[in-house]
């Protein structure tokens, strides 16, 4: 097999992928997964889950990926902080304390298991908030996208 076959044959697999399951409603639902999953507390199993719902629920691979892609590097902390905040106000309708002295009082069991929770009850809640907000943004301008290509050039 000589290398232009096998450059051929990549780029009708790269075209099969990007045009599978490619409506709006389908591109924004794996967006949407995507994003769900960068959010999930389940930091180091991001991508396992993904890749099952990506499969499980049929989507396109390339959109699931650049939804998860929420989670790199210099966004993670953040993520991380907002889902914990995010954790303690639903279970405990405050923020966490900022001060250094504070958290000293608290003890270390304490600390990690406040934080725990408060990661995975606000890191799911985070998840399913942007992962269809940003899913729905993704629907509604490929939705645009497709009528403008539909109703041809202007002028």
């Amino acid at each position: 097999m000589s290398r232009w076959d096998i450059r051929e044959r990549l780029a009708r697999k790269w075209e099969e992928i990007k045009a599978e399951e490619a409506t709006p409603e389908r591109l924004g639902l794996a967006l949407g997964v995507g994003v769900f999953c960068g959010c999930s507390p389940f930091h180091g199993f991001q991508f396992l889950l993904a890749v099952g719902l990506m499969y499980l629920l049929r989507l396109n691979k390339i959109a699931v990926m650049v939804g998860l892609n929420i989670s790199v590097a210099p966004v993670t902390p953040v993520i991380i902080f907002a889902s914990i905040q995010l954790g303690e106000l639903i279970l405990h309708q405050r923020f966490l304390p900022f001060s250094v002295a504070q958290i000293r009082e608290m003890s270390g069991g304490s600390v990690a298991r406040t934080l725990l929770i408060d990661l995975g009850v606000g890191g799911l809640t985070l998840g399913v908030v942007l992962g269809t907000a940003l899913g729905m943004l993704a629907t509604v301008l490929l939705r645009r996208r497709a009528a403008r290509k539909a109703s041809g050039p202007a002028g």
